[in-house]
């Protein structure tokens, strides 16, 4: 209490000797002097009133040594902080139509990597970083939680109207040693921006046991749909995703033995990405970076559906039917010609 007692003796004693020295100057001598005197008597007035009531001491409880300081709640003209902003833009991007585990942690995680943690007393609630809420391994606890599965596969097709763009990432390596940015990479041999064009299987995964995942999607997938007379309509696109700077390093390393793992047909749709994709995971709802991710994307680049883990029988024969069934013209509805029938109104007489 004694730096509360400080402040406000200091402030009256400002205060006393400006009034003191506008005092002094005699009003009739010049206007200049009476409008100086009355804007310091109005400017540290308002300037103590808002200290009065941006500041408060909390004397109901005080500690032994000194109060504790609350602030008041923000002030209408202040603006935004760059906190704030970022988090409300991050927060619109996100895909809504992806179906979290009600059983993982993923539901629970803000943009940022952040989640609410209430305190077991009060109740009070407040942002903390992921790894120090959950620990450090929440996402090998997490797989077990739903059985590798943070995502769940869609039960329908996301509409047209209300389905997303698959989110921006550019300077992805080809195994081909071309340098290409996605989603354009997925639409780069739909000339006529027809969304039934064809369909893309986008393949993701950030270790090597996500990695391992995914032919329980991709296998099927070709070989249901890869062979025949509309093979060009589909494709199969697998990305990895090495965030980190010593996976920078070590690029030439990886690259190599990517090459070697897969076959040389597929080598021109094996994407490889190094930087932070931590925007890309957050929109897609991949945060958790141990198991493997599956998108179906459109003709023109919208995300239809998804789904994560190891594909079940049910799970990967409904990708197929769905895959199918994005790829299906629309009807055409065409005006049938009437055939000749009784003659539907009042008949005239023939004139003479």
């Amino acid at each position: 209490m004694a730096f509360v007692f400080q402040q406000s003796r200091l402030c009256k004693q400002r205060l006393s000797k400006v009034l003191t020295w506008t005092r002094n100057i005699s009003s009739p001598v010049s206007s200049v002097a009476t409008q100086r005197k009355h804007a310091l008597s109005s400017i540290l007035t308002s300037s103590l009133t808002a200290q009065s009531h941006c500041l408060h001491w909390d004397t109901s409880t005080p500690s032994k040594s000194t109060a504790k300081r609350h602030f008041s709640q923000k002030s209408p003209f202040e603006q935004p902080s760059v906190f704030d902003t970022e988090y409300e833009r991050l927060r619109l991007r996100r895909n809504k139509h992806i179906r979290m585990h009600p059983d993982g942690h993923g539901k629970d995680i803000l943009p940022g990597n952040y989640v609410i943690k209430k305190h077991p007393k009060t109740g009070q609630e407040r942002k903390v970083i992921l790894e120090h809420a959950l620990g450090y391994f929440w996402a090998l606890k997490e797989l077990s939680l739903t059985d590798n599965k943070p995502i769940l596969s869609n039960e329908c097709i996301i509409p047209a109207a209300e389905a997303e763009k698959f989110p921006t990432l550019t300077g992805l390596h080809c195994l081909n040693d071309e340098i290409v940015n996605i989603p354009d990479f997925f639409t780069r041999n739909n000339l006529s921006k027809d969304a039934t064009a064809q369909c893309t299987l986008v393949a993701l995964s950030c270790k090597d046991f996500g990695a391992k995942l995914l032919p329980s999607w991709t296998k099927p997938f070709d070989e249901a749909l890869r062979h025949g007379g509309d093979s060009h309509k589909y494709e199969t696109v697998r990305i990895t995703i090495n965030e980190g700077r010593i996976a920078k390093l070590l690029s030439p390393l990886i690259v190599s033995g990517t090459r070697k793992n897969v076959p040389e047909e597929d080598h021109e749709r094996t994407l490889l990405y190094y930087g932070d994709a931590g925007e890309m995971r957050d929109i897609l709802r991949m945060h958790n970076i141990y198991t493997g991710y599956v998108f179906l994307v459109d003709g023109i680049g919208r995300v239809r559906w998804a789904g994560s883990g190891e594909g079940s029988e049910e799970e990967v024969q409904n990708m197929i039917d769905f895959a199918r069934e994005l790829t299906k013209p629309p009807q055409k509805f065409s005006r049938q010609s009437n055939k000749a029938g009784p003659r539907v109104g009042k008949k005239f007489p023939p004139q003479d």
